[in-house]
């Protein structure tokens, strides 16, 4: 029992904890392209003519209880060894509600955006077409005293440090939850206002949502005491767990029958509705530089070459939507009031439906409905993007994203605040972000653009600094770039009026 018990939380701090904010030294960058269209879709007066992805992908782990030590990831093999949890793991104990996230993100080939326009101002309009593959796990609000007991197993160890035994315990709205789906998108944006020495653009994107596979359990009020090592009582609780049809062996189009003959059947729209979800966006630039009555030269320069906005500012709500999966048969919602419950035996041979048939034996159960909604997780980016000298700058952002479903089905991402130094041009681009997230994870980072290949990653201390590892992550793009080609200020001769 204590080694499942064990096992089964180290698979939640290291599946389900990620922190992502996907490529995070980009964020408020004009050199971001098509890469930048899931932080804030108002794409229009781009440095880019046409960007186009060839692939990208972003993955991201962070936790804020169990760290790992950096010689265990420099050294595999490691991780064989009996010694691994105690010699190589270490708890961040805070008296704080652990919770942990994963996600991961891959744009198709073949998305892109492109520029167009009058001839006077080519970059007014943008479009763009971008679909992507997205898994998001959250495990939220574990006390310290359920998440240390997991840990160290049932037993005097765990008693000695959190001396749960015979202890009146109490863990508020603790849920899991994930989803794994496709969305496709159209994204329209374009220049709204562009007078004296400011301009304001605007976008939004469009999407398809196509689910693969999600599920969350929730637990409200939870009420429990170890009377024993093995006995468990459980009183006045209520519970709700649902997960897409075809998880199970109880249904037809089982994932155990082979993950691509579930994949085929998700991808025919047979794991959920089809749904749709919008993103917004609004960016205000501020080239102190640009006056109406200034007097310009003849020739043309290139589009890289002329001044820059001094000052950009950026906000959007990123998708607004849910997801609508089928229930499998064997959800649940049920009320747990059982008195020394004996778990000291208890085996799951089957997963998911080993736990189907335990609770439908033990607890009272209650309908459900055909489908279940998933809420995607929602967030409102906010950046300030300030030009130092030439290619030089700093981009202050924010990417809030609330868990607001009142039952807890909202899978979200973590809420991460950033300062990026960085030097960038069309073709290069150097930038360092240092961040802070909720989990009370520190990071600095690097992202390398160098022409069509951008690769990083939001914490390099956790390879060279960091005693203890709670967070890694890795980001990766190969593009096509075109820039824009010259374009011919006001005041050339051609566009003088003649008399």
């Amino acid at each position: 029992m204590n080694k499942s018990l064990s096992a089964l939380f180290l698979a939640v701090c290291f599946t389900l904890e990620a922190n992502a904010q996907f490529f995070l030294g980009l964020r408020g960058s004009a050199y971001g392209g098509i890469t930048n269209v899931n932080y804030n879709p108002a794409m229009a007066n781009s440095p880019f003519l046409v960007d186009i992805n060839l692939i990208s992908a972003a993955a991201t782990i962070n936790n804020n209880y169990v760290g790992i030590d950096r010689k265990a990831l420099l050294h595999p093999s490691y991780f064989n060894r009996s010694d691994f949890q105690t010699s190589y793991l270490h708890e961040r104990v805070n008296g704080k509600n652990k919770s942990g996230y994963f996600g991961a993100q891959i744009q198709g080939p073949l998305s892109f955006m492109f520029s167009f326009g009058p001839k006077k101002n080519r970059y007014l309009n943008a479009i763009g077409f971008s679909y992507h593959a997205n898994a998001v796990f959250n495990a939220d609000n574990i006390t310290e005293v359920f998440a240390r007991t997991a840990y160290h197993g049932l037993g005097t160890q765990a008693n000695a440090l959190t001396h749960y035994m015979g202890a009146e315990l109490h863990n508020g709205n603790l849920s899991l939850k994930g989803a794994i789906w496709n969305d496709f998108g159209i994204t329209y944006s374009r220049v709204v206002y562009n007078k004296r020495q400011s301009l304001i653009k605007v976008g939004g994107t469009f999407k398809l949502l196509q689910p693969i596979a999600g599920g969350y359990g929730y637990v409200r009020n939870l009420n429990y005491q170890w009377s024993e090592y093995e006995l468990l009582s459980i009183r006045n609780t209520e519970a709700k767990y649902a997960y897409s049809d075809g998880l199970t062996s109880s249904s037809g189009n089982s994932a155990q029958a082979g993950p691509m003959n579930y994949l085929r059947e998700a991808m025919a729209f047979k794991a959920g509705k089809p749904t749709a979800a919008i993103d917004l966006g609004m960016v205000y630039e501020w080239w102190p530089d640009k006056s109406k009555d200034a007097v310009m030269d003849c020739h043309c320069e290139d589009f890289s070459e002329k001044k820059r906005y001094k000052l950009a500012v950026g906000f959007a709500m990123m998708d607004l939507g849910a997801l609508r999966l089928k229930r499998s048969a064997d959800s649940r919602d049920f009320y747990a009031d059982i008195q020394n419950w004996n778990v000291g035996n208890a085996q799951y041979p089957d997963g998911l439906q080993s736990l189907d048939d335990t609770i439908q034996a033990r607890f009272v159960q209650q309908n459900g409905s055909a489908y279940f909604t998933v809420w995607l997780p929602t967030r409102f980016n906010l950046y300030v993007d300030y030009n130092i000298w030439k290619d030089f700058g700093v981009t202050v952002s924010a990417m809030i994203s609330p868990n607001m479903s009142p039952q807890w089905r909202m899978v979200h991402h973590v809420t991460t605040f950033a300062l990026t130094g960085k030097y960038e041009n069309k073709w290069i681009g150097v930038y360092l972000p240092l961040s802070y997230d909720v989990n009370g994870n520190f990071s600095i980072g690097t992202t390398l653009r160098l022409g069509p290949l951008t690769i990083g990653t939001q914490d390099l201390l956790g390879l060279f600094a960091k005693k203890y590892v709670y967070n890694a992550d890795i980001h990766a793009a190969l593009k096509i770039t075109i820039p824009q080609h010259k374009i011919c200020r006001r005041g050339d001769l051609r566009f003088t009026k003649k008399g």
